[in-house]
């Protein structure tokens, strides 16, 4: 009579597999201790193969022993090469990490943009200042575009929530800045600063004949 999943006894690690579970149960009615270890070897072996990303990080194959002994519910009487994580351990969850308390004004453009915009306010010269502005507006269209794809070229919106960033003070500023289409943004997948040339560029006079 075939027997359904639903009707076998639950995968402790449902990520190596049933079969896994199998050669480990197996492994456990083997008398000889000596026998019985060099068998899990070859299991972790196994288990190293199904998932190589664990096998080569570090402390990996302590990790894939440690995976052995609970599978086999901590009754694996074997010689480990580690002393093996106390099943508590093992399955405790980790601390939850605390929510951040800062506020973000304009979520789509995200925080990094308003620290990039205190960064603008603390710079004398006045050239690099609006750069970095024409930067943070360059990144926050990408953004806004990103989340709002049928959207059209809404330039005036960028500036005006780029001065909500900054303050009215920095306005004459901020209208100096050179926003590309979003054409040419979406192709610069990373958005990386390097690869923008941060003013319009000129075209090359011909030269007469």
């Amino acid at each position: 009579m075939q027997q359904y999943n639903t009707q076998l006894p639950k995968v402790a690690l449902p990520e190596y597999g049933r079969n896994v579970q199998k050669l480990i149960q197996y492994c456990k009615t083997i008398p000889d201790r000596e026998k019985r270890t060099r068998y899990a070897y070859t299991i972790v072996d196994i288990m190293a193969d199904l998932y190589p990303d664990i096998a080569g990080v570090e402390n990996g194959k302590r990790i894939l022993w440690d995976h052995l002994a609970l599978i086999s519910n901590y009754e694996l009487d074997i010689d480990y090469p580690y002393p093996i994580i106390p099943q508590e351990e093992l399955n405790s969850a980790p601390t939850p990490l605390k929510k951040a308390q800062s506020y973000i004004q304009f979520r789509m453009y995200g925080k990094v943009i308003e620290d990039m915009v205190e960064q603008a306010k603390s710079i004398a010269d006045q050239g690099d200042r609006i750069r970095l502005f024409e930067l943070c507006a360059n990144h926050m269209k990408r953004n806004f575009h990103l989340v709002n794809k049928d959207a059209d070229e809404d330039n005036e919106k960028i500036i005006s929530d780029l001065i909500g960033y900054a303050g009215p003070e920095y306005r004459d500023d901020i209208m100096q800045v050179y926003l590309y289409s979003t054409a040419e943004l979406q192709k610069n997948d990373q958005f990386d600063p390097a690869s923008l040339v941060v003013t319009p560029k000129m075209k090359k006079k011909k030269k007469k004949k």
